[in-house]
């Protein structure tokens, strides 16, 4: 399951907190299915939903659970979530919340981020840490709408500064081709982008549909004991909040 929850996050500079509310250009709500698949077999389900308000303010969550076979053996399920303020078309992560429950274990990360001292402070169990961090930081899974972001501006390269396992981590993501990608939801041109972590060589590839608003269609990871695809089966696009 922990492959299961890389995959789903897989996805900027800060011009300070002037209450600047959001483009409907951009980023729109929506929730969406994927189906996680090993090989032949589907593996487990995730469902990712985005809410915005009116005011900027995001919630980003991401639910995961096993299916099929491999219900049988795990019963983990994992939630992630970011939750923060879009200013100036740039994302803002404000908390980070990681859960993962086994039926005998609950693990838990939580990360708050004070933009006014530059600091970010992470809870995990009973140790916390706190670090400074520049400008621009995001955590793990709101980097996927900074990413979202980039593209919408064109942009072909995108790096972000990540704070990631009480570490402060560099995520490059490069485009490395157009492609039409097929899933059960349909068939789509996409932009795949390859992601690297700390300049390491890339193990996770990113198909990006222009035409849903560059929402994530595909996500292909390579692990040691095997390889993992996320592929959408279904979108439903919501109205922002109020």
């Amino acid at each position: 399951m922990r492959s299961i929850a890389l995959l789903t996050i897989t996805v900027l500079v800060l011009l300070g907190f002037n209450g600047a509310t959001a483009s409907p250009d951009l980023l729109k709500p929506y929730k969406a299915q994927y189906q996680v698949s090993r090989g032949t077999f589907v593996i487990g389900t995730a469902e990712i939903s985005l809410t915005l308000s009116d005011q900027g303010a995001y919630n980003y969550r991401g639910f995961t659970t096993p299916v099929g076979l491999a219900a049988v053996f795990r019963k983990d399920e994992i939630t992630e979530e970011s939750a923060g303020q879009m200013i100036n078309d740039k994302i803002v992560p404000e908390r980070y919340r990681y859960h993962h429950k086994k039926p005998k274990k609950l693990r838990q990360v939580n990360l708050e981020f004070d933009w006014q001292t530059k600091r970010v402070t992470n809870q995990i169990a009973d140790s916390n840490w706190s670090m400074e961090i520049p400008t621009g930081t995001q955590d793990k899974f709101s980097q996927q709408l900074s990413l979202m972001l980039s593209l919408c501006r064109g942009e072909k390269m995108a790096e972000f500064e990540v704070a990631d396992g009480g570490l402060l981590k560099t995520y490059r993501y490069t485009e490395v081709a157009r492609e039409a990608i097929r899933t059960e939801s349909g068939e789509f041109d996409t932009i795949k982008m390859a992601r690297h972590k700390e300049g390491k060589p890339s193990n996770t590839a990113i198909w990006f549909a222009p035409s849903l608003n560059y929402l994530p269609i595909k996500i292909a990871k390579h692990e040691k004991d095997g390889s993992y695809v996320m592929e959408l089966v279904s979108i439903t696009w919501e109205t922002p909040a109020n």
